[in-house]
């Protein structure tokens, strides 16, 4: 559908964003890997979650 989705880091802040047709998230690192700094979703969770949504089909993404 030519959609995408955006994934950049933020050295100054520590973070990663990710940004999708449904939103925007930010995510820290912790002991429990990249989770969201509002929600604490993990970040290839949330990945494969905004990617499915806007592929209208099952995808999920995980750490090599």
């Amino acid at each position: 559908n030519g959609s995408k989705i955006v994934v950049n880091k933020q050295p100054p802040l520590h973070e990663i964003w990710l940004a999708a047709r449904n939103g925007g998230f930010h995510f820290k690192f912790s002991e429990q890997g990249w989770r969201d700094t509002r929600d604490g979703v993990e970040f290839f969770a949330r990945l494969s979650d905004e990617a499915s949504r806007q592929a209208g089909q099952a995808l999920a993404f995980s750490a090599a």
